[in-house]
This record gives structure tokens, sequence and C-alpha cells, in this order.
């Protein structure tokens, strides 16, 4: 595993400062003008556009056994949710990694979302995101909306339930879509430590 387990991570506050780019102008922007001025590409370097009234960036790691857990979940939620607007974006953030090793993680897993290389950490510095897999719900408007876990199935220090007791991304979204403005608190996390981007 190339980064350490991460116990227990400090609560993560909803809400705060918009990423740099400003907001949404209106609906003939897609992807709004936020999402575009990061830059985000796919795994084969093409411009990644999703569109939706949220977007929902799961930050993943190839190596990490919590983030590899987690894709189940995250695929039952993006073809439950997609359709009511969100879009989800799966993170690869791994800074050393190589695009075919990522890409073969894509088909191996199945991710049933689109993937982004984030190895220069765009998205992890507009998020502030901090362990794999830490998720961040973001407006079209490009505030933050929710941070933190996925929800409590792996607690502190590695043990894992059989199922989560607390579902906090279902929770937030199915919020979202019933009408709730937002933002929301996040809840304590554990993972693997997002690595420092290398310098190019």
């Amino acid at each position: 595993m190339h980064a350490a387990l991460l116990g227990l991570l400090p609560n993560l506050i909803g809400g705060g400062d918009p990423p740099a780019g400003g907001a949404h102008k209106g609906p003939a922007d897609a992807p709004p003008s936020w999402w575009r001025e990061l830059r985000v590409r796919d795994l084969r370097g093409a411009p990644l556009s999703p569109e939706g009234r949220w977007f929902v960036v799961v930050f993943l790691s190839q190596d990490c056994p919590v983030s590899n857990a987690s894709i189940p979940v995250l695929n039952s939620l993006a073809a439950e949710f997609s359709p009511r607007g969100f879009a989800f974006v799966g993170a690869y953030v791994d800074p050393t990694a190589d695009l075919e090793a990522l890409r073969s993680h894509v088909a191996d897993y199945a991710i049933g979302f689109p993937t982004a290389d984030d190895r220069e950490h765009r998205l992890v510095r507009a998020a502030g995101a901090t362990y794999t897999p830490e998720v961040a719900v973001f407006s079209a408007a490009g505030a933050r909306l929710y941070g933190g876990r996925i929800d409590d199935r792996v607690g502190a220090f590695g043990a894992a339930r059989p199922a989560a007791a607390h579902q906090e991304l279902r929770q937030v979204l199915a919020a979202l879509a019933s009408g709730s403005p937002g933002p929301f608190k996040g809840n304590l996390g554990f993972g693997c430590a997002i690595p420092e981007a290398v310098k190019r």
C-alpha cells in the first residue's frame, strides 16, 4: 500500500468558499465554469465534462483496500442518484501511479462512473481532501455542500462491519434530491492518506 492508513480524521465541515473560477452562470454551462477552470481530464487525457445539478467527487486509490472496498457501494449510489441530477466522478490521486495501471483498475473493479486523472491534485485542493475514499459533494455553482466519509462500514483503526450502520453519503444525496440546500456536516473517516503531489 502506497500510503499509511489513517485512523481518526478531523471533522470536515460542509460549505465554505467555492473552488476558484466563480459560479455557475446558467443552464447552458455544462460543465460549469468552476469545473472547466480546474481542467479536469479523464484517464486518456480528454477533458472530463460531467453534467448535473450536483457533482459527487470520490477520491480513489488503486492500492488502498478501504477505497477498493467502497466501489460496490459507490456504483450502487451512482446508479440510483445519477438519474436524479448527480454527476459522479472518481478522482485517482496517487501521483506515482501509471495511467495504464489506473485504467486497468477501473476495468478490474468495474467502476460504473467516470474517472479523472487527479495526480496533480486539482480536485484534491478544491475539495480539501486528505484521504481515500473521501467524498466531496459540490453544487453546480461550485460550493462544497458535503465533505467526509461515504459511510461507517470501516471504523476507527480499520475495524470493518458486515454492513454500514450510518450511510452519510446516501443521506446527503437523498436530502439534496428532496430539496434541502445544505451544507451538511461531515463525519470521521478512515482510509489511506493522499500522498503529496509530485511537482512537474
